[in-house]
């Protein structure tokens, strides 16, 4: 039987997280009263790499790689995730080949949505052990991105910079809880959900026009179904 658990896949962060150009967090970005679930993400998409983007509910996902047909038949476990993410998506990307899933949560500030993105993976891509003593030196961590939904066929997804982030820092423009972690002394956000919501209000507040200036953006396109 196949259990959908959260846990940290290492190709799935290499296309947009490679040399640390996204902040962050080891807390979610949101709290409980900002999220908000926006059924026009649920879909087919194509980004303008010609990368693959299904967007599905995580309770219907996590249904259906139970093998059950109502929640009631769920494990304890499995229940406990499908009460905790009722308003989550579960994001399949595909590129090259090479696919991967995250959990996303949609929240809203200031009536501008963000995504809260954290890597998962299910049971089939966990039984690949090649990787397995790198795999448990590693912790999955969450990421913003500005979210807009342009019409019912395209989405702009707009990662926060860690260059930007960094350039705040150095110049004491903004103070948040974090420190500096690994090989490569990445920036990694210790702040709770909460200062980090008081954080993002402030900045949007900011007037840099180039506040949501990235490498990191993906413009997606409505596929047929």
């Amino acid at each position: 039987m196949k259990t959908f658990k959260p846990r940290l896949i290492i190709l799935a962060l290499l296309f947009f997280i490679i040399n640390g150009c996204v902040v962050k967090s080891l807390f979610p970005f949101y709290t409980s009263n900002s999220i908000v679930f926006e059924k026009k993400f649920i879909g087919n998409w194509i980004d303008t790499e010609y990368a693959k983007w299904n967007i599905q509910p995580f309770q219907e996902v996590i249904l259906k790689e139970n093998k059950k047909a109502s929640p009631s038949e769920l494990d304890d476990e499995q229940f406990a995730l499908y009460n905790k993410y009722e308003k989550a998506y579960v994001v399949y990307f595909e590129k090259d080949s090479t696919k991967s899933s995250f959990l996303a949560m949609a929240f809203k500030i200031n009536n501008q949505l963000f995504l809260d993105v954290t890597p998962i993976e299910d049971k089939e891509i966990d039984d690949l052990k090649n990787n397995l003593l790198y795999k448990i030196h590693l912790i999955g961590t969450h990421t913003l991105a500005k979210f807009d939904i342009l019409n019912d066929n395209q989405i702009d997804i707009n990662w926060f910079s860690s260059e930007k982030l960094e350039k705040l820092l150095k110049e004491n423009r903004i103070k948040i809880k974090h420190e500096k972690v690994g090989f490569w002394e990445t920036i990694l956000l210790t702040a709770s959900s909460e200062e980090l919501e008081k954080f993002i209000k402030k900045y949007m507040d900011s007037k840099d026009e180039d506040k949501w200036k990235t490498d990191v953006e993906f413009n997606l396109t409505r596929v047929n179904d």
